[in-house]
């Protein structure tokens, strides 16, 4: 890891308009182009159709960005495919099957089931080959989150 490495965090939606802003591509594009602007070499965005802006800023600037929910190298407009590195993918399949799984078995509990890295909740896209030298290490710092050596804030400091 790279201690000197800054983590820039902006919101598209204050506290009081909820999720306004995640269907807001331009305010994505202009949030995105201001960070590329002040240093970002990538910005990954988790602002659901919002992300197209974040995409639009990354072609004009010649940076990369990572999506989120789903491959957006797969699912974003072909235009924007070489500036996504990658995209964090929530796996809902996994959780659909492991519901449909209990209740067939007749194991379903009330209460909050948790996906995570440790129950294959999330996984790095690997589509377009951006990341392929560095899986291994990605693996690694999974396991070692899993393992309980690298802590992972719950929210955002």
């Amino acid at each position: 890891m790279n201690a000197s490495i800054q983590v820039d965090i902006t919101y598209l939606s204050t506290r009081d308009e909820a999720c306004v802003g995640f269907d807001d591509p331009g305010k994505a594009k202009l949030a995105a182009a201001a960070m590329y602007d002040s240093g970002a070499d990538i910005v990954y965005h988790a602002a659901r159709t919002a992300g197209t802006g974040v995409f639009q800023a990354a072609v004009e600037r010649q940076k990369r960005a990572i999506g989120s929910e789903s491959d957006q190298y797969e699912t974003a407009d072909p235009a924007f495919r070489h500036v996504i590195m990658t995209s964090m993918v929530r796996r809902v399949d996994v959780a659909v099957f492991g519901f449909i799984k209990a209740y067939v078995e007749g194991g379903v509990e009330p209460g909050v089931e948790t996906y995570d890295l440790e129950h294959d909740g999330v996984v790095c896209s690997t589509s377009g080959g951006f990341i392929d030298d560095i899986i291994d290490q990605l693996d690694d710092y999974s396991t070692r989150i899993v393992d309980g050596e690298i802590a992972v804030p719950a929210s955002p400091s």
